[in-house]
């Protein structure tokens, strides 16, 4: 949810990341949830309605971005994760800071929006000039009237003033960044005991009674599901029609059909020299590119080949080995690059082209002039379409006929040949290697083990790209692997309990006693005190494993106290048990801080304007009259 909040709030609205968070759980709670007579309207703000029209193009682009950045994630978790309630939370603070914009006269002006538009790169020529076309194609591709963005441009600058006027007179102390950075960048050494658990693995007993009760304690950690095994038939379309068998005529037939199947672009296949220079270069840097490039002509002039020269001069990941660039279609690259290489013949370098990257020379070493292939030359492949399309003609009623006989008890590998097809048996599989085996669904899955031995499915089940017709041959009942299998398991683990528990209380009877004084060299000797190198915060400590508690801990205490407790770890030796100290604080150099102070300070300013703007949005929430007014919308329920 953040990260939609961060990208729904525009390029202001990462800025008030905190307080829209804060919103989120103040504006639900206020109005009711009382669905009322309002159709076209979701909420209302201090009397403004927002529309459903507004709010299900928000939910919706929130929506596509999360699935998109998440493949993982499903519209139905994001419907239980209130993802409405979110969407509708910052259209409603939207709302209001444009409410306040009106209330204190605060405009948007039509210079300023032009001007802003202007500046949008996605809008710019390759000469970084306002492009009327990429403005329309732009918009086209997102959906959008050049109106609908006009308008949502317009209350982002808005929304923008509003933050710049709110936290003007925002302050922070000069000297906060550099104790950020002493805090952030401290480094401590540690004193520490370790006591392993192995040390008292030959000294523990596990009675049959113990395992026996630990057994029973966790009887689901040993449940073997359901399992079936199953006889079944995949059907695919490629496979009812072998391309082999399709006719001459049949392929030519697909092949006129489907010709775009078979159309290529123009295209060139070429390699390249570049001298880079900006854009923007001034005379000076202009003149030393120019001069580069005359020596690269030279040495082709000379007879040097030209991926020598290339490999030469080009810049690193300019191109590949020899300057090539493979082959290039229309539209792929820069339009001054575009017009020189597919003016060449085959074989000729071009004269100097300007682009935005630099000065380019072209070599052209073949061209395709596109078109549709001919039919000769793609029969197989016009064969094989034309199967798998008069295969998918024939796959309903192959499914048919199949699901019939497996209904009617007749052997599947017969009813399988008779469609040139050939029957399998999966073996004992439970619900996870069903659908990892078999490719079917959960549902499918559940249809199997639901089935009884010598049973059919009585309809096709999808599996990826095929449909299988299935038949339960055997079961076996969910169970529990018998104590006796599982006893050697059990007594190591309880094993391995007993043993760290006595390390953990031979250390706690350890660090009792180091608190009765300082401890001696000779005595620190003779315990075995080792000191670890410096750790960071957020770090751990070295040869163990990360243990937030244990650093949180240890970056709290003070220099020479032993921490208050034991803590179990595990290092080389494995698990036990850990007593440790503060041996020094390290505070960080200063040459470290030089180099991100700026950044630092701007962070440290950053932080502080969001906490007034997050004040000023409380504020504006705290008098509003926010009312729900169709709830079942934003919850997404009945739809």
């Amino acid at each position: 949810m953040l990260e939609y909040i961060r990208t729904s709030a525009q390029s202001f609205g990462v800025k008030v990341a905190f307080g829209v968070i804060i919103l989120v759980f103040v504006f639900w709670g206020v109005g009711n949830f009382n669905d009322r007579d309002y159709s076209n309207v979701v909420a209302v703000v201090n009397g403004q309605p927002i529309l459903a029209q507004e709010f299900e193009r928000a939910y919706r682009g929130a929506e596509e971005y999360l699935l998109r950045a998440n493949p993982g994630l499903t519209r139905e978790q994001l419907i239980r994760d209130h993802l409405g309630r979110t969407v509708l939370n910052d259209l409603i603070r939207q709302t209001l800071v444009l409410q306040e914009a009106e209330r204190a006269g605060i405009t948007v002006t039509p210079v300023e929006l032009r001007q802003a538009v202007g500046k949008m790169r996605a809008f710019q020529d390759d000469k970084g000039r306002f492009d009327p076309d990429a403005y329309t194609r732009v918009l086209a591709a997102q959906r959008k009237s050049p109106a609908q963005y006009e308008k949502e441009l317009a209350d982002e600058l808005l929304a923008g003033k509003i933050y710049a006027l709110v936290t003007a007179p925002a302050w922070t102390d000069p000297d906060e960044a550099r104790r950020r950075y002493d805090f952030l960048r401290e480094r401590r050494s540690v004193d520490y005991l370790f006591v392993p658990a192995s040390r008292f693995a030959d000294k523990v007993e596990v009675t049959d009674a113990e395992a026996r009760a630990w057994y029973d304690g966790h009887k689901a950690d040993f449940a073997i599901p359901a399992r079936v095994n199953v006889a079944y038939v995949a059907v695919r379309p490629e496979e009812l029609v072998k391309p082999e068998t399709v006719s001459e005529a049949d392929a030519r037939a697909w092949y006129e059909a489907n010709k775009g199947h078979f159309e290529q672009p123009e295209q060139v296949r070429a390699a390249h020299i570049l001298v880079p220079l900006p854009q923007d270069a001034d005379a000076a840097a202009e003149g030393a590119a120019r001069e580069a490039l005359a020596e690269a002509q030279a040495r082709l002039k000379a007879g040097e080949p030209f991926a020598k020269v290339a490999d030469a001069v080009n810049p690193e990941g300019a191109a590949g080995p020899g300057g090539e660039l493979g082959w290039v279609t229309r539209g792929k690259t820069v339009p001054a690059f575009e017009e020189a290489a597919f003016a060449l013949e085959p074989g000729t370098i071009s004269e100097p082209v300007r682009s935005p990257f630099g000065f380019h020379l072209i070599l052209v070493e073949e061209k395709n002039p596109g078109g549709v292939r001919e039919f000769e030359k793609v029969i197989a492949e016009a064969r094989k379409g034309a199967a798998f399309e008069q295969g998918s003609d024939k796959l309903h009623e192959a499914l048919d006929s199949l699901i019939e006989d497996n209904i009617l008890n007749k052997p599947l590998a017969e009813s399988a040949e008779r469609h040139g097809l050939k029957a399998a048996e999966s073996g004992f599989l439970d619900r996870e290697g069903l659908m990892e085996k078999l490719g079917v669904k959960p549902e499918g899955a559940e249809a199997l083990l639901a089935a009884g031995a010598g049973l059919p499915v009585d309809s096709a089940l999808e599996a990826g790209d095929s449909y299988l017709v299935a038949r339960v041959i055997a079961t076996e009942p969910p169970s529990t692997r018998p104590f006796a299998d599982v006893k050697d398991g059990i007594v190591k683990i309880l094993g391995e309990e007993k043993a760290l528990a006595d390390a953990l209380a031979s250390a706690q009877a350890t660090l009792a006693g180091l608190r009765n004084g300082p401890l001696s060299e000779a005595e620190a000797k003779k315990l075995g005190l080792k000191e670890a190198p410096a750790m960071e915060r957020g770090g751990s400590l070295a040869d163990f494993a990360q243990d937030p508690a244990l650093t949180e801990a240890i970056f709290a205490d003070k220099p020479g106290d032993w921490l208050s407790r034991v803590y179990s770890v595990t290092g080389p030796e494995g698990p036990g048990a850990l007593i440790c100290r503060v041996a020094k604080v390290l505070p960080p150099d200063d040459a470290g801080f030089e180099s991100v102070a700026e950044a630092l300070a701007e962070g440290v300013q950053r932080e502080r304007e969001d906490a007034v703007y997050a004040i000023f949005i409380q504020s504006l929430a705290d008098k509003a009259k926010v009312e729900v007014v169709n709830s079942n919308l934003v919850d997404r329920v009945n739809m």
